[in-house]
């Protein structure tokens, strides 16, 4: 794919960025947990996580999460830890805190969506893809995403006119020509479908094994 590695660039430096700010302007802790236990907390987590050691983790970013309930940037690092622990009915609780408290809740997705569908939990995925575009809804990846899930609900019409804003949106992304011929395709368009398939392979041409087999079909399907 081609800008979701770049925008992943970007996110990521912003995110570092962000936790460089945050541990300097943190809110004062509760005075139930104390400023002392809180500072213990915030070395522990962050000093165990850079180091990907994700079991040791766990319970100082999840008294964080209870520290600074508020605070998406902890919600985030216990749904990544989540994740490398490969739980992720915990890890969608965590992106779930990272919706709800980040004042741009586009940074929850599409993790979000994604640890739904690993648990599997498809309704929850499609509801959340539905979220992620609500909050961010001229954003291509999240409209392909969410048109894939619309296709696996098997609701064509709204899987097309997700599909057909992100290429509207964005008409050179490939994997957006595929998912819509596969649409075009299975809704009897064969002509329609081949020419999303032909455009495909012009935009991604070392991709091409992904569309020859479709290709083919639109030529012998009855």
């Amino acid at each position: 794919m081609r800008g979701p590695l770049i925008r992943g660039a970007v996110a990521l430096a912003l995110l570092a960025v962000y936790y460089r700010t945050l541990l300097g302007t943190a809110a004062p802790a509760p005075a139930q947990f104390g400023e002392e236990t809180a500072r213990r907390d915030i070395e522990a987590s962050r000093v165990a996580f850079v180091a990907g050691r994700y079991a040791e983790a766990l319970g100082a970013t999840e008294r964080l999460t209870q520290q600074f309930p508020t605070q998406a940037i902890y919600f985030d690092r216990l749904a990544r830890i989540h994740n490398g622990l490969g739980r992720p009915q915990r890890e969608a609780r965590a992106w779930e805190g990272v919706f709800r408290t980040s004042p741009t809740p586009a940074d929850a997705c599409p993790m979000l969506a994604a640890a739904y569908e690993r648990i599997p939990d498809p309704v929850r995925a499609l509801d959340a893809y539905e979220r992620c575009v609500q909050v961010s809804p001229d954003d291509p990846d999240l409209l392909l995403f969410l048109g894939r899930a619309y296709n696996a609900a098997g609701r064509a019409e709204p899987a097309r006119a997700a599909l057909e804003k992100a290429i509207a949106i964005d008409p050179q992304y490939p994997d957006v020509h595929l998912v819509l011929g596969i649409r075009d395709f299975a809704d009897g368009r064969r002509a329609a479908a081949r020419e999303r398939f032909e455009r495909f392979a012009a935009l991604a041409p070392a991709r091409h094994e992904e569309v020859a087999v479709w290709l083919e079909r639109t030529l012998t399907a009855p």
